[in-house]
């Protein structure tokens, strides 16, 4: 049967009537739902979408059921195909409308189950004011489902309104105290006012919910949004040993996130915990990304021991073709690394040109230290070593398309020119997009420390139906950049922005010199000041 035929009959059937409390499921009704997240596991999304529609039909107060339902019948539907790296668009749109469909019938049928005006909120979509219309007709039949506060969290947090956001979490958490995922998500929330406090309820969260997958999540950005290395380091020890990385997805991205710290710290260390993760994970995708990693860290000690050995040669072939195996690393402790063995094998001039390669696109201090060492080694002056990553930029430096956009509030117009002589972050973003404003907080920061200096931030808005949130968010949270319009069709053809949030930094004349990630991390951050002072010091130059 086809998803859209297997959703068709679903119409023929009403769940059975319960008292309109939002649960968690029965243990019949749990055990369906785990069969439907196996075979979202093995691919099979259609056989999904029935597991958890028995699941509804067992009980349809099981919120959890309904969501992974919807998700399931329309991944059926979309049917993405790899080979094509695209799916159905027009039948996935089709069975979101069947699902509207479905759920206004239910809801029409049993108007005491707020349940059904949460899934009809959930499906429409990016429509905000339509989703806060259900949302608050399901508080309205049931104050006590905590589901729909943590959604109208969402809108409160487009809109700006961090106080109502932070007290409908509050909420959220205070109806369901033995559901981690509200406390969590109330814990998270806080790092917008209070950092410190986000932190510490983070790691609250796994001490209040064990052996549960929030629980390593808490511990998980807690770790992350640590700055002090010791500190980090203890709290993704805490999310190993309380949280097994083969049972909780989480701990196991920590791990790898702790690999990355040790690597550059404590090469034996990180050598120690790759060799303990081979032992105790079993996905082979897995067992694949730590077999790279076991080889990273060999190869990187080995080169290490050599070195001391006396042996720079070996130290350097035993570094040949290594990098980290995951794009998102740290390049600086590998970069390091081979720099000290090329050095020390009588080469500092190989050593000096594989650091400046890396450090003109990703500068961190200690690659520009070490650069700068090298480079009076060399007899090059400071300013020489500016001149040659210089040189390196400016070859892989590429105009800037021009642009004129319109502004919000006031749809003034806009140009890239305008800003001729200064130094400009173009972000593409959205207000729902999560990541977007996640690295808003970090941008705001190096705005106002550059600021002065000739640094501005131009943040095109990609969804022109969200146009509604976008000054109200920049302007409650204190964020000053310079919000433009546009949409994902322009962003992709003039900038190539796929997915958002996308980066590009452009030069006083005009040129893309740099495309920052994310920039929300500390070493993230760090990167994109190095990056800004690049240009900034070379424009007072030319």
């Amino acid at each position: 049967m086809t998803p859209l035929a297997l959703l068709a009959a679903l119409f023929l059937f009403s769940p059975a009537a319960q008292a309109p409390a939002a649960t968690g499921g029965t243990a019949e009704a749990r055990a369906a739902y785990d069969a439907g997240i196996a075979a979202i596991r093995a691919g099979d999304n259609a056989k999904a979408a029935s597991q958890f529609r028995k699941a509804i039909d067992i009980d349809p107060q099981f919120v959890d059921a309904h969501d992974e339902f919807i998700n399931a019948t329309e991944m059926a539907a979309y049917a993405y195909d790899p080979a094509k790296r695209a799916g159905n668009d027009a039948a996935q749109k089709q069975a979101e409308k069947d699902l509207q469909a479905l759920y206004a019938g239910w809801a029409k049928a049993h108007p005491d189950h707020a349940v059904y005006e949460w899934a009809l909120s959930r499906l429409a979509g990016k429509d905000w004011d339509t989703a806060e219309r259900h949302l608050q007709r399901a508080i309205e039949i049931s104050a006590s489902f905590a589901r729909p506060y943590e959604d109208l969290a969402l809108i409160a947090e487009l809109r700006g309104d961090n106080a109502r956001r932070m007290d409908l979490l509050k909420k959220a958490a205070d109806l369901n105290p033995t559901d981690p995922s509200y406390f969590f998500y109330y814990a998270s929330a806080m790092k917008t006012t209070d950092p410190e406090a986000s932190r510490r309820l983070l790691q609250e969260v796994a001490t209040k919910f064990p052996n549960t997958e929030r629980g390593a999540q808490g511990l998980y950005w807690a770790a992350y949004e640590t700055p002090a290395v010791d500190a980090k380091i203890a709290i993704y020890e805490r999310l190993k040993k309380e949280f097994p990385p083969e049972k909780f997805s989480w701990s196991e991205s920590g791990m790898s996130d702790l690999f990355d710290v040790l690597i550059g710290t404590d090469p034996k260390a990180a050598a120690a915990l790759a060799s303990e993760m081979l032992g105790r994970v079993s996905a082979k995708s897995e067992q694949k990304s730590w077999t790279d990693l076991a080889a990273y860290a060999a190869a990187m000690r080995e080169s290490a021991a050599l070195r001391a050995a006396g042996d720079a040669k070996a130290a350097v072939q035993r570094l040949e073709g290594v990098k980290p195996p995951r794009s998102y690393m740290d390049q600086e402790p590998v970069a390091l690394a081979r720099a000290a063995a090329l050095e020390a094998a009588g080469d500092p001039a190989a050593a000096y040109n594989g650091l400046a390669e890396i450090a003109a696109k990703a500068p961190t201090d200690a690659l520009l230290a070490a650069l700068t060492r090298l480079g009076n080694a060399l007899q090059k002056s400071p300013e020489a070593v500016d001149g040659d990553l210089w040189k390196l930029r400016e070859a892989a430096a590429k105009p800037a398309p021009a642009f004129t956009l319109p502004d919000y509030p006031d749809r003034k117009n806009v140009s890239l020119a305008d800003y001729r002589g200064h130094v400009v972050l173009v972000n593409f973003w959205y207000p729902s997009c999560g990541p977007c404003r996640g690295e808003f907080p970090t941008m705001q920061r190096v705005l106002d420390k550059y600021r002065d200096r000739g640094f501005t931030i131009l943040s095109l808005n990609v969804l022109p139906g969200e146009q509604a949130f976008v000054m109200p968010y920049l302007t409650k949270n204190g964020f000053t950049f310079r919000p433009l319009e546009t949409d994902e069709k322009w962003a992709e053809a003039t900038y190539g922005a796929r997915g958002f949030p996308t980066n590009v930094l452009v030069d006083g004349e005009g040129r893309i010199v740099f495309k920052p990630g994310i920039i929300r991390s500390p070493r993230e951050q760090r990167t994109f000041e190095l990056q800004i002072e690049a240009l900034l010091a070379h424009a007072q130059k030319r």
